[in-house]
């Protein structure tokens, strides 16, 4: 490739100072040049033109002037380096009109280059390209095209300051022009599309080349390089700064490569350097061989990015295959470009949504924030599908967002289900049943330990708890359903059974050691006291009062030993008794229990 690029950059005359946004020009030799005059008119087929040079500055007559000159030179309007612009006045019709001519009469190869461009732009007549008016022979034998004079700027200008007075026709604000950029393209693929129509290829589409007028009219002009569809040009022509693969290294020239343009192009109005941005020539033609993928900012909309990928795809097969179908693409993103704008939107909050969910301990402010920037994604999601499919980004966006939602929701029903099982009206009409059940049972022990006449014996002492403890284990397992439905139930079943059995325990070892009865029940009752003053504060507050009945019934089997069974029983009978009428009180203040979440 590096020999053959030698020696192509050698015959297109190209050196180390020409810039890679200047266009190479055919040569006589270039089969697309020879292809393009086939159908050109010969310059002595040519029409004279009467051309009046006085108002041209520095200009010098070839011929003497003529009275009846139709057109009057008038100024310079651009100058290259084979061929010039000039703006004239039409007398015959009171117009201007722009003279596009060459710079040497003895320039036969800008002679030739400028016979086939009047060639093919006066077959092609479309409102995007601009009209030419008539082909001729100026008074110096120069060939001449008489087009219409457009009174604006090259789309560079436009590139260039986005607060340009043009821009009043377009749309777009002074902040965000990406939408009247948009719009010039279209046109611009537009007039494409109608010259594949007469077979011919522009090879050199940019913002230089491309005029926009003062009303809105947009002008693809300079078809000095274009050429014949299925053209295989050998030489190196066109803009290194643009190229096409094929165009690079001789391929096969067709309606693909303007493509390849059009989306180059595209690159620059999003990027703001050329597609093939390099030091040398050299090195831009040997991108352009290359012609890898771009990787774009999060700053250009996804779809952009992907279209400029795709029509600069080495392999012309993998393009847009017509300049209408990139136009459809662009017309596509206009079309969605709010939506997208919702989406992007989205995206972002989603970026900072993560980063709060990630937190470990996030402050009321972020809690509150997440919920808001959860929300907000949420409806702009919605609001931009609800009109789009969505690009891939924003798809991947709405994906995470689901899946933080989803996460979210989770760890909601879960603190749900934990607050429901936690919550002590949830089966406190059961509990309150299950304590009357239990009163009455703990209520005919007791009157069956005190209409003893006698102190209990050691072994009566342990039968008493044994009786509670079944008691409470029978009752369990006949309402072990509502016992163990949640963890409030759960825990306090778990804390009885707990607690009978130290009871019972207590009183077993006092078969082995001999322990006055009154200790037995002034130990079981500082024991029933912190029980329930230890599920007063993690459960229920009204075990506060069954801890103080205990608490005082402890001190009365201390200080007077004679009461203690009498004591210890009444206060175990009215205790279960006063726990079943709070439970009960407290299921009738409850609005309902909560049904427990799906």
């Amino acid at each position: 490739m590096d020999e053959t690029l030698d020696a192509r950059l050698a015959s297109a005359g190209v050196d180390a100072t020409t810039s890679i946004g200047a266009t190479i020009r055919p040569t006589l030799a270039d089969a697309s040049l020879g292809a393009t005059l086939e159908s050109a008119p010969s310059a002595a087929a040519l029409p004279r033109l009467s051309v009046d040079l006085d108002g041209l500055e520095g200009g010098a007559r070839e011929a003497p002037p003529s009275l009846g000159s139709d057109l009057e030179v008038r100024g310079v309007l651009g100058e290259g380096g084979m061929g010039r612009v000039l703006v004239a006045r039409q007398r015959s019709l009171a117009r201007d009109v722009a003279l596009k001519t060459t710079k040497d009469p003895q320039n036969t190869v800008a002679a030739s280059a400028l016979l086939a461009e009047g060639a093919i732009t006066g077959q092609l007549e479309h409102p995007a390209i601009v009209p030419v008016h008539l082909l001729g022979l100026d008074a110096g034998g120069r060939p001449t095209i008489v087009m219409k004079r457009i009174e604006g700027v090259a789309w560079r200008a436009l590139w260039e300051r986005a607060d340009h007075e043009v821009w009043d026709d377009w749309p777009g604000k002074p902040d965000d022009r990406l939408p009247g950029h948009l719009a010039i393209l279209m046109q611009v693929a537009n007039a494409l599309h109608f010259a594949h129509s007469r077979g011919f290829v522009h090879r050199d589409v940019k913002l230089d080349n491309v005029l926009i007028g003062r009303f809105g009219d947009v002008y693809l002009a300079d078809w000095g390089v274009a050429t014949r569809v299925g053209t295989r040009e050998p030489h190196l022509v066109g803009t290194p700064g643009y190229m096409a693969r094929e165009m690079a290294g001789g391929g096969l020239v067709d309606e693909r490569t303007d493509v390849y343009l059009l989306g180059a192009t595209l690159h620059e109005i999003l990027t703001g350097r050329q597609r093939h941005d390099r030091d040398t020539v050299a090195q831009a033609i040997l991108c352009a061989w290359l012609s890898e993928p771009y990787a774009y900012g999060p700053e250009v909309p996804a779809d952009l990015a992907a279209l400029a990928n795709a029509a600069c795809d080495p392999d012309p097969a993998k393009r847009p295959q017509s300049p209408r179908a990139f136009r459809d693409a662009i017309a596509a993103h206009l079309a969605h470009r709010e939506l997208a704008a919702l989406a992007r939107d989205a995206t972002a909050r989603v970026d900072r949504l993560e980063a709060l969910a990630a937190l470990s301990e996030p402050t009321l402010e972020e809690r509150a924030e997440l919920d808001r920037l959860a929300a907000e994604a949420s409806f702009a999601f919605e609001r931009a599908f609800a009109g789009w499919p969505g690009d891939e980004p924003s798809r991947a966006a709405h994906a995470r967002l689901e899946a933080l939602l989803r996460a979210r929701r989770e760890r909601a029903a879960a603190l749900e289900r934990d607050a429901h099982q936690r919550d002590p009206r949830v089966s406190a009409m059961k509990r309150a049943l299950g304590l009357a059940l239990l009163a009455l049972a703990g209520g005919a022990i007791s009157a069956v330990a005190l209409a003893q006449a006698r102190e209990p014996t050691p072994i009566e002492a342990v039968l008493y708890p044994v009786a509670t403890l079944v008691a409470l284990v029978v009752g369990t397992a006949v309402f072990r359903r509502a016992a163990f439905r949640t963890r409030v139930n759960r825990d306090l079943t778990l804390i009885l059974h707990v607690l009978m059995l130290l009871v019972l325990l207590g009183r077993a070892l006092g078969l082995l050691v001999e322990v006055p009865l009154a200790h037995h029940f002034a130990r079981d009752s500082f024991a029933l006291a912190a029980a329930g003053l230890i599920a007063a504060i993690a459960y229920l507050r009204w075990f506060a009062w069954v801890a103080l009945f205990y608490a005082a019934c402890g001190v009365v089997c201390t200080l007077v030993p004679s009461a203690a069974l009498p004591a210890f029983a009444l206060t175990t009978a009215f205790s279960i008794a006063v726990a079943a009428v709070f439970q009960w009180l407290e299921a009738r203040a409850a609005v309902g229990p909560r049904a427990p979440p799906s």
